[in-house]
């Protein structure tokens, strides 16, 4: 099974609240892709991060759509990220302040819930990057970290040029910290150092 967890990958975590969020605040419908999701921690950490950002008028224009494709795990990354239980030691990198916002303790100490204003921003779906189509279009926002290792260069352009086409004019890419693009006509990075491009011209 894919490794996930809460709050990792940082820097990327940081770009997008201090660069991404800010500027698609005032749209009218953010729709963020969260390309390979495993069991749910990051897709639900991003609708944190919006929902402790952007405050609860304009949170409400935010749609995650949280995708994977695990052809043995599937039914267990579905169950998980409908019900949105996690142990103690699952939220252990959680700030302090927002488990307490988010997360509600269960009958089993040990586990605890996201509340349902997290959880109705997450949509699932199956879907396999290699098919290389998009499952929706017009996004603002891609997250794709840890998984273009995956593939073969050949594979890795294929799948950024899906992303270039679902993402909107201007929209943004957030990859994880070990993955640099090459200069690219289809990304810009935003600053040095920081794995988040935004879709060219």
């Amino acid at each position: 099974m894919a490794y996930t967890s809460f709050f990792r990958d940082s820097d990327a975590l940081k770009a997008i609240v201090d660069i991404a969020i800010p500027d698609l605040s005032h749209a009218r419908e953010i729709r963020v892709w969260d390309a390979g999701c495993a069991t749910g921690e990051e897709p639900f950490t991003l609708a944190i991060l919006f929902a402790s950002t952007l405050g609860p008028f304009m949170f409400r224009n935010l749609d995650i759509l949280a995708t994977d494709h695990e052809e043995s795990s599937f039914p267990q990354f579905e169950e998980r990220i409908r019900l949105a239980r996690y142990s103690r030691t699952d939220i252990f990198w959680v700030p302090s302040e927002l488990r307490a916002l988010y997360f509600q303790p269960t009958e089993d100490v040990e586990s605890f819930e996201l509340t349902r204003e997290i959880r109705d921003h997450v949509r699932f779906l199956k879907h396999d990057l290699l098919s290389f189509k998009a499952p929706e279009e017009g996004q603002s926002l891609i997250v794709c970290k840890n998984v273009l290792m995956h593939f073969d260069p050949e594979q890795q352009e294929r799948v950024l040029e899906m992303y270039f086409e679902a993402l909107l004019p201007g929209g943004y890419l957030a990859l994880d910290g070990s993955q640099c693009l090459s200069p690219s006509s289809l990304f810009k990075r935003i600053a040095p150092g920081l794995p988040l491009y935004r879709k060219r011209p």
